[in-house]
């Protein structure tokens, strides 16, 4: 079995490769790098190197030929910028990495998109995976992957497409978590509704999992929640995790009534004044401790064989 990976030097990408080519049986890897520090980063596993990005794909794609499983990873990890970036490079570069992929005879696509493809204004509780995708998520992030799926879905081809929805993808020690820790440090975080939200995260690994599993598990054009299974407030998610690297946030806290439409104030003075900075507030940021979310993951375990972990 030959895998292309993208996004292979990325925190996800990274776990992937290192379990795939841990396996006593392990596939011929290609991993797609954009970069020498990319290259060094890897250098490790037993892959073989592809040079490029998605920004130049008919330079390299002729490396998809014998390749049976794409698994595309790869997505710029930030959560603020033009709709142009986030169009570019996830809604434009999925589609033109899935059309090459049918072309050169890939049997299965398997997309790693984002919780985020529903994330709009309304709790999001025992959802399922055919629940409709909102009119407008609340970040470009979520609606560039939100339309990757719809072009995923769209497709008529006989390649096997899966797409996977991971919530928040944790670990001790994450570069997520350490960004967070620094904001406290600086005492720019607050819990929001105490931090009593009900929200879902997944470990690195029970995703890596779940990528493996659909390697040859999985409808057509089936899409996947992929969590811990353990919907829990995000206070008693993040306080561990936060105090493992030396931090601990103070009890201050918002309601949401307030810092949800004051973000939305924030987002448009900035799209307005066309500032190049990170706003202090998105509602994306909002969302991530505000907004309840439970997801049924009832078909992944059924149609995919995942048991989630504790890790």
């Amino acid at each position: 079995m030959n895998i292309f990976v993208t996004g292979g030097s990325g925190f996800l990408g990274t776990r992937l490769l290192e379990r795939l080519t841990g396996d006593v049986e392990a596939p011929q890897i290609k991993a797609l790098v954009r970069s020498e520090k990319a290259r060094q980063h890897l250098a490790r596993l037993p892959l073989q190197f592809v040079d490029g990005s998605l920004d130049n794909l008919s330079d390299w794609e002729h490396h998809l030929d014998g390749v049976d499983i794409v698994v595309h990873a790869a997505a710029p990890v930030e959560f603020w910028g033009s709709w142009e970036y986030f169009h570019q490079n996830i809604t434009r570069a999925t589609e033109a990495l899935l059309h090459a992929a049918a072309r050169h005879g890939v049997r299965r696509f398997i997309y790693i998109s984002s919780e985020s493809v529903l994330q709009a204004t309304s709790p999001l509780l025992d959802v399922q995976e055919d629940h409709p995708y909102p009119s407008e998520p609340n970040s470009y992030y979520g609606k560039a992957k939100m339309l990757a799926e719809q072009a995923i879905l769209q497709l008529k081809t006989d390649m096997s497409c899966i797409i996977l929805r991971p919530t928040y993808i944790y670990e001790a020690g994450a570069q997520s978590i350490q960004d967070l820790a620094q904001r406290v440090r600086d005492g720019k975080f607050v819990w929001v509704d105490g931090g009593r939200t009900i929200i879902e995260s997944v470990h690195v690994k029970n995703v890596v999992q779940a990528i493996t599993l659909a390697c040859s598990h999985g409808e057509h054009q089936g899409i996947y929640w992929v969590t811990d299974g353990r919907p829990m407030p995000a206070k008693d998610l993040l306080t561990p995790l936060l105090e493992l690297e030396g931090v601990r946030p103070l009890a201050k806290s918002v309601p949401s009534t307030l810092v949800n439409p004051l973000a939305s104030m924030i987002e448009a003075l900035w799209r307005f004044g066309k500032f190049r900075s990170h706003p202090p507030l998105t509602r994306f940021e909002v969302s991530f401790l505000a907004m309840p979310r439970k997801y049924d993951l009832t078909k992944t375990q059924r149609e995919l064989g995942y048991q989630p972990q504790a890790w």
